[in-house]
């Protein structure tokens, strides 16, 4: 079997997979413009609808041009992440490319408890409140997949427990009867429009600042070895 080029990076606790090769200057765009929608857009709360339109509309301004969107509402049952990934991303990778980047999230475990990137994984996954004296979680992760082709596979993923997670969820499945509701996987497709991102990716580097090493990580491929 050919290898398939995956390398992997975590854009303030989203999860970002190019498969196969890209040059670094556009990694470094999509990267960038990612972790800067993000932090504009996270003082809406992480779990929230706004939240998630913000995102979308900064990107849009950042010159992601959006291809296509939809949602799916699986039917409640048991779940992982690793599940829920295959079911969102089924029709846009061959079973080659699902496998690969379905293993790459499982061995996300591995990484060490004191890791920066681990810390920023957890810290996005989930979102908990109190609602008539009940402890609400919104299991929240966002997973990026750039294509060699240039196309960005965006799935947001949310569904409500009554308890925490940990970073077990990624492939361990939790019971249908800990999950609240259905859950819900919000999809949108997009291509970077290089040309426009040249004429401002000086002023994202600016506005981003010294964040480009505190809130954006590159995995290195040893801790996810087989």
């Amino acid at each position: 079997m050919t290898d398939i080029t995956l390398d992997t990076y975590v854009v303030d606790g989203n999860i970002t997979l190019f498969l196969g090769e890209h040059s670094s200057s556009f990694k470094n765009d999509i990267l960038n413009s990612s972790l800067l929608a993000h932090l504009v857009s996270n003082p809406n709360g992480i779990a929230s609808d706004a939240w998630f339109y913000s995102y979308k509309k900064l990107l849009g301004s950042l010159s992601w041009i959006l291809k296509s969107q939809g949602t799916q509402t699986p039917k409640k049952q048991s779940a992982s992440l690793v599940s829920l990934t295959k079911l969102a991303l089924s029709r846009y990778l061959s079973a080659t490319q699902l496998k690969n980047i379905t293993d790459c999230l499982s061995k996300i475990k591995l990484l060490p408890d004191d890791s920066e990137s681990l810390s920023a994984i957890l810290n996005r996954i989930q979102s908990t409140e109190e609602s008539d004296k009940k402890t609400i979680t919104t299991v929240c992760p966002l997973l990026t997949i750039v294509r060699e082709d240039g196309m960005v596979i965006s799935s947001l993923i949310r569904f409500k427990t009554a308890t925490p997670v940990d970073i077990a969820i990624f492939d361990e499945e939790l019971s249908s009867s800990k999950i609240i509701d259905t859950p819900e996987i919000n999809q949108w497709v997009t291509y970077l429009e290089e040309n426009s991102y040249a004429n401002i990716r000086n002023t994202v580097i600016q506005k981003l600042g010294s964040k480009i090493k505190t809130r954006l990580f590159h995995l290195d491929a040893a801790p996810l070895e087989n």
